[in-house]
């Protein structure tokens, strides 16, 4: 089973870099996966509409403001989205609504608008739990880790962006594999109700 300590190692194997058995040892390898790892999960989860990290939730209605040509709903924003990718009406969940992002002081936080009463929303969720993490995302994060680590552990810029590139390729594959695996369930779903 994978674990933190295990993506930090494949991270650090792409460097030439001796692996650390724990984050909490005070070795400069340690040290620095612990700064750079949560940040980078975080942006690695954003950049692909991967399948683990999915969600839908009932937004939590803030506001609701009549007094316009056209009612406007004040939702708040959920506190495990890291990229919020769709907002439906709950009656109406084959068709998106616009929305827009707000930060409110008087709230305080991010909050989202749109028109749609009883809103849902689709979203990426910060998810931590490294059992549940698509390989291929384990790959992406494991490189975009190691570019990163690349400049600070070795000062060797140009390993960085051989790296970084390698990063790209196999975000590329999860995009491409993702897509054939949502057809093929899509494809299966639809073979199943025929013959139902």
């Amino acid at each position: 089973m994978i674990s933190k300590i295990d993506i930090c190692n494949l991270a650090l194997a792409q460097l030439g870099q001796s692996p650390v058995s724990s984050l909490d040892q005070e070795d400069e390898q340690a040290r620095r996966c612990r700064l750079f790892y949560e940040p980078i999960r975080r942006e690695v989860l954003r950049t692909h509409n991967w399948r683990f990290a999915n969600t839908q939730a009932d937004l939590v209605l803030v506001e609701a403001d009549q007094s316009g040509k056209e009612p406007q709903y004040t939702y708040a924003y959920p506190s495990d989205c890291l990229f919020l990718r769709q907002v439906y009406a709950a009656e109406q969940k084959q068709y998106p609504v616009e929305f827009q992002e707000l930060y409110r002081k008087d709230i305080p936080g991010r909050v989202i608008l749109c028109k749609a009463a009883h809103a849902q929303a689709f979203y990426t969720r910060d998810v931590t739990d490294v059992t549940i993490f698509d390989p291929a995302f384990i790959k992406a994060f494991s490189l975009a880790l190691a570019a990163d680590l690349a400049i600070t552990l070795t000062g060797d810029m140009n390993l960085s962006q051989r790296i970084f590139q390698k990063y790209t390729l196999a975000l590329d594959e999860a995009r491409r594999s993702n897509m054939t695996e949502n057809f093929e369930i899509h494809q299966a779903e639809s073979t199943f109700v025929e013959h139902r």
